[in-house]
Order: structure tokens, then sequence, then C-alpha cells
């Protein structure tokens, strides 16, 4: 039997103080104690480089 997963995708916006990389870490552990595990991120530049967001993909098997 193939296991069945669920999908959510985060998105973090580039702010005034650069990414609010500790509010990612909670969302992060919250999400892992309902069974969730981060698989891939993405983080797309524009211009001479910069990140202007934060894309995390988790998944966990599904109910």
């Amino acid at each position: 039997m193939t296991t069945q997963w669920e999908h959510k995708v985060l998105k973090y916006k580039l702010g005034m103080k650069g990414f609010d990389y500790e509010q990612i870490e909670r969302d992060l552990n919250e999400l892992g104690r309902d069974g969730w595990e981060a698989v891939s991120t993405m983080a797309p530049s524009w211009g001479a480089g910069q990140a202007i967001e934060i894309t995390v993909f988790v998944k966990r098997p599904a109910a």
C-alpha cells in the first residue's frame, strides 16, 4: 500500500529588518509537533540576487 501525503506551503516575506527567522523556527517546531516534516525550500531572488520570499514545503501522512 502506498502512503498518501498531505502538504502545506509556508511563505515568508522579506521585512524591513530581513526575514523573521525566529518566527519561521517557531512555525516549523509547532508544525513538527503535529507530525509535519519540512521537505524542501525555495528562495527565489530578483535583481541583484536578493531573495524577497522564502517558501517552505512540509508534508505529513494523510489521515
